[in-house]
């Protein structure tokens, strides 16, 4: 793939999905933290808020200018808004019901979701061997979720939890489809922005009643922090890296790191002392690491 100019290097690509799958994984330890003190729609709410503040910053920044949107652009910013603002509405409350490891684990399908996704909408057809990786690494998630137990596959034995983020997922892997119908031929940060944007006043009217009832008072320091984190870095900063990455080396490649984040979500959980998961379970985190290893080798 041809690099453009000032782009990232090869490494530096593959350095910065490494920084963009950690952060990530970062953002479902925060996320539980979050919802034990706050309403799903007010964080998501003020997760949009703040990233519709990063986005504006950058292209002030970049100086390409916000644009003006007809009505119809309006809507079509709203139409992309919802499945991103499920999703988040979603993982916030699955995170109340479920650990941030199952959340990490269900985040891992998305791959496999947006190729049906891609297949059914724009008839994109994965390569055997890349559709044989997805569903390899699929396979190694689904045993993190399972926790290791072949008889709980077999079930689909999952909580209430899981199956809210799954929902959410299903909503999230349908934006980068949305994306290629709707984009209108905005440059993507400021399609970014507008969504956002749109995004933020839709979750205000719809959320109206629970924000104005929040006890903001009571929200702690370290919530408000985690709140600011997720808006921002995990938001604005994770795009530009994925962003940039994705600028030098294949989709494949891109979508790759997507596996690294249960094994990412299990150490940070060891990390910072609450209970490693069981050995079993470190299997599946070994499955979707070798399939992470093997579609770096897809071209």
């Amino acid at each position: 793939m041809a690099a453009t100019p000032n782009a990232l290097s090869v490494g530096g690509a593959h350095g910065a999905l490494l920084l963009y799958a950690f952060l990530i994984s970062t953002s479902f330890p925060l996320g539980r933290l979050v919802a034990a003190e706050t309403d799903p729609v007010v964080v998501t709410f003020l997760r949009f808020a703040l990233g519709a503040v990063a986005f504006g910053a950058v292209l002030a920044f970049q100086g390409g200018g916000f644009g003006r949107p007809k009505p119809r652009a309006l809507l079509r910013y709203g139409i992309l808004a919802i499945p991103l603002a499920t999703f988040f509405v979603a993982m916030f409350e699955a995170l109340r019901w479920t650990d941030p490891l199952s959340a990490g684990a269900i985040f891992t399908l998305l791959p496999l979701i947006s190729a049906g996704y891609a297949f059914i909408f724009l008839r994109q057809r994965l390569s055997g061997s890349l559709a044989l990786l997805i569903s390899f690494g699929a396979f190694g998630a689904l045993w993190v979720l399972f926790r290791g137990s072949l008889d709980r596959l077999l079930l689909l034995d999952f909580g209430w939890g899981e199956g809210v983020f799954f929902l959410g997922c299903l909503a999230f892997a349908a934006h980068p489809v949305a994306v290629k119908r709707l984009h209108g031929g905005d440059p993507i940060p400021r399609l970014t922005f507008w969504t956002l944007v749109v995004g933020t006043v839709m979750l205000g009217v719809v959320g109206a009643p629970r924000i104005w009832a929040t006890a903001w008072s009571a929200i702690s320091g370290e919530v408000y922090l985690a709140i600011l984190y997720l808006g921002v870095i995990n938001t604005a900063f994770t795009f530009f890296l994925a962003k940039s990455a994705s600028v030098v080396l294949s989709p494949a490649k891109v979508m790759a790191y997507t596996f690294l984040i249960p094994g990412l979500v299990a150490f940070l959980q060891g990390a910072f002392g609450h209970a490693w998961p069981e050995p079993s379970v470190f299997v599946g985190v070994a499955i979707t690491i070798l399939a992470m290893l093997a579609m770096l080798k897809v071209e």
